[in-house]
């Protein structure tokens, strides 16, 4: 199964020793030609450049426009701070692993 031409939707965060379930619109969305990657914090766009090596992944300069949004902001701050650290992926079935090393970090499911 392919990154690309998909929108993965977020599910869980891995953090420290939790693990939340993510039930807000989040979800990234993988572009092959612009070597980039996007999509939704939870309130905020978000953008970012991703390196794609076969199934190792990093995500540079990622940036979010700039909203508060009650109740969800905290889920957003996470989601981005743990997308800066990934640096590998898995796919299995409908479901996309982002890993720094070998710790989960998210978890998304493909529509």
């Amino acid at each position: 199964s392919s990154l690309y031409d998909k929108k993965w939707s977020l599910k869980k965060i891995y953090a420290e020793t939790t693990v939340d379930e993510v039930t807000t619109k989040a979800f990234i969305k993988f572009d092959r030609v612009n070597k980039s990657a996007g999509g939704n914090g939870s309130c905020n766009s978000f953008g970012s450049s991703a390196t794609i090596n076969n199934n190792e992944i990093s995500f540079k300069n990622i940036f979010a426009t700039e909203m508060y949004c009650e109740g969800v902001q905290q889920t957003e701050d996470i989601f981005l701070k743990q997308l800066g650290k990934v640096t590998r992926f898995e796919i299995k079935d409908k479901t996309l692993v982002l890993y720094q090393d070998k710790e989960v970090l998210l978890e998304f499911a493909s529509e």
